[in-house]
């Protein structure tokens, strides 16, 4: 157990976050994202433990952090969780910062402590891939660095009615998502007959096949390795990402997807959440230098054919070129990524986009996004 801080010694203090003190995390979680004053159910409790201290390598240094008032109040806290990184050829300890969450006005001590933790020359490697305008502003402030490009989505949308529908259900419904898809099948039957003749053909030198975790773990650091910062993804903190992303049950199924050629060499894979009638959410697309645009047609035709009403992923760097030869691909804001590093080459690679960040290596598998 910790020592609570003395009120005559100052307001409070700033520690690593400790198993105890996860219910008022979580009540701070629920008052700052969702409005509301609620004790945290046991699914959020037990996801808040598993995420704050279960992936493998997490330390005091690049775990969780809050802010304890001097009565013992936990005003803010900044969830963080461990990613190793390879930057060229050495090991980095990096911090994914996650949920950044204070009581607001009531609390403006806090804040700015975790704030000037978070400075760039007190970090290794640290970023954020959910970063929104007012966050961007914190992360600049503190010598952060803006990766081009991954601010945007793309988005293709197969069956345009049925995707739209979809929108306005989840909104509207938020939990309940009933049925309505075949109610748009006759418009977009349509739509999808005058678009076929003007469609590109599926390519007859890769195909889509199902792929093992085990398959994925094994092929994916390979497939990111000339990124010159990249996770170094060992098996079990990779594992332990998968793991997480499948528990996000509220976007689809999780599915990993390799893609090979003629011969049977895997060339690229992809990770999606998604099923017949909804989107699919795009956490990873891995492909081989020069192999982007084949990976990224293929998975289009397959999820497609997998009746997903949509796709939907991150726009990164190295899939542009990619991007622009599929037909129908649109872009629009998602949110910044921001890069915390007191190393040039690191801040250097961040500015060129040459650093592999999202999905398994983001926030995207977290259920705090959709979830709760």
């Amino acid at each position: 157990m910790h020592d609570r801080p003395a009120c005559g010694r100052g307001e409070g203090r700033l520690r690593p976050m400790e198993i105890a003190d996860v219910a008022a995390v979580g009540r701070l979680f629920l008052r700052h994202f969702r409005g509301i004053e609620a004790e945290p159910g046991p699914d959020l409790l037990a996801y808040l433990r598993t995420l704050a201290f279960g992936a493998p390598g997490q330390t005091r240094e690049t775990g969780s952090c809050v802010y304890e008032r001097c009565d013992g109040r936990i005003t803010s806290a900044l969830l963080s969780v461990h990613v190793a990184f390879r930057v060229g050829e050495r090991d980095v300890a990096g911090r994914l910062f996650s949920a950044f969450m204070t009581d607001g006005s009531k609390d403006a001590a806090g804040a700015a402590k975790i704030s000037l933790a978070m400075r760039a020359r007190q970090q290794d490697l640290a970023f954020n891939d959910s970063s929104s305008p007012t966050s961007l502003k914190h992360f600049q402030a503190v010598g952060g660095t803006i990766v081009p490009i991954q601010n945007l989505e793309w988005i293709r949308t197969f069956r345009p009615a049925e995707a739209a529908l979809g929108r306005v259900v989840r909104r509207t419904l938020r939990r309940w998502e009933p049925p309505l898809g075949p109610l748009a099948w006759p418009l977009d039957a349509a739509i999808r007959a005058v678009r076929v003749r003007s469609a590109r053909p599926c390519r007859p030198d890769v195909r889509v096949e199902p792929m093992t975790v085990d398959d994925f773990l094994d092929h994916a650091p390979g497939l990111i390795a000339h990124h010159a910062v990249r996770p170094r993804w060992s098996r079990p903190e990779l594992a332990w990402f998968v793991a997480m992303a499948e528990q996000n049950r509220r976007r689809g199924p999780l599915a990993i997807r390799r893609v090979v050629n003629r011969c049977g060499a895997v060339v690229g894979c992809f990770v999606y959440h998604g099923a017949a009638g909804r989107p699919a959410r795009v956490l990873n697309v891995l492909a081989r230098p020069a192999q982007e645009a084949a990976i990224l047609h293929a998975m289009l035709c397959h999820l497609d054919e997998a009746g997903c009403t949509e796709a939907i992923g991150h726009a990164q760097p190295a899939l542009m070129h990619g991007l622009a030869h599929q037909r129908g691909v649109g872009f629009r804001h998602r949110a910044f990524v921001c890069v915390l590093t007191r190393h040039a080459d690191i801040a250097a690679a961040a500015k060129r986009g040459d650093i592999y960040i999202g999905g398994l290596a983001g926030e995207d598998w977290s259920r705090l996004m959709s979830d709760f």
